[in-house]
């Protein structure tokens, strides 16, 4: 779901990446883009799935499979220097922007994939953001995979997980935050040394 005003962005083909999301107007810093929403199935009913490509972490028993024919987080696409980044808030994984994002850019995210191990053979997790920067890949390094678990999971548990049920849709919250802090942001940059790789950080 896309919680930004419809007068922020639009729906576009990309050239090599599919659909995306791209601004209309300058979207300043912090905002917050839109929440993972879809229906609530188990990580191994999702083998099956053949767009488990999207599918969204929710915890280790639980994955979220979005509605592909409505507009949502699912279209941001990866990218190795991303302007929109995660913020996990009573269980939902909210999209916010990383830095002001200006009109006619394209909104992107990590998809922060744990390290490529040997299932991952032949790896479809290309990454395709052409950033001078681009790993070639979606996977984090151990390193960064490691500081970012620890990070993320810290902040999660400052909010209680709302309770789900299997084959329902995850439920809206009653109320999202507008706007993710400076402190958070700042720690997503030291963690994956954005300021050094993006000036517009």
């Amino acid at each position: 779901m896309i919680l930004l005003p419809e007068n922020y962005w639009e729906i576009r083909n990309t050239k090599n990446k599919g659909r995306g999301l791209f601004a209309i107007k300058d979207i300043p810093k912090g905002i917050v883009i839109g929440d993972y929403i879809g229906k609530i199935i188990h990580p191994l009913e999702a083998i099956i799935d053949e767009e488990n490509f999207y599918l969204m972490y929710y915890h280790d028993h639980a994955v979220i499979s979005p509605d592909l024919e409505k507009p949502g987080v699912y279209l941001l696409n990866h990218s190795c220097i991303p302007n929109a980044f995660l913020y996990i808030y009573k269980g939902h994984t909210l999209a916010f922007a990383l830095r002001q994002i200006s009109k006619g850019e394209e909104l992107t995210i990590p998809y922060l994939l744990s390290p490529k191990d040997k299932f991952c053979d032949p790896c479809p997790h290309i990454c395709r953001c052409e950033n001078l920067k681009c790993s070639g890949t979606m996977h984090l390094s151990k390193e960064k995979y490691d500081k970012w678990r620890k990070f993320g999971d810290t902040r999660a548990r400052e909010t209680k997980r709302e309770r789900i049920r299997y084959g329902k849709e995850l439920p809206l919250l009653t109320s999202y935050p507008k706007k993710i802090s400076e402190d958070y942001i700042g720690e997503i940059k030291r963690i994956f040394n954005f300021n050094s790789m993006d000036q517009k950080l």
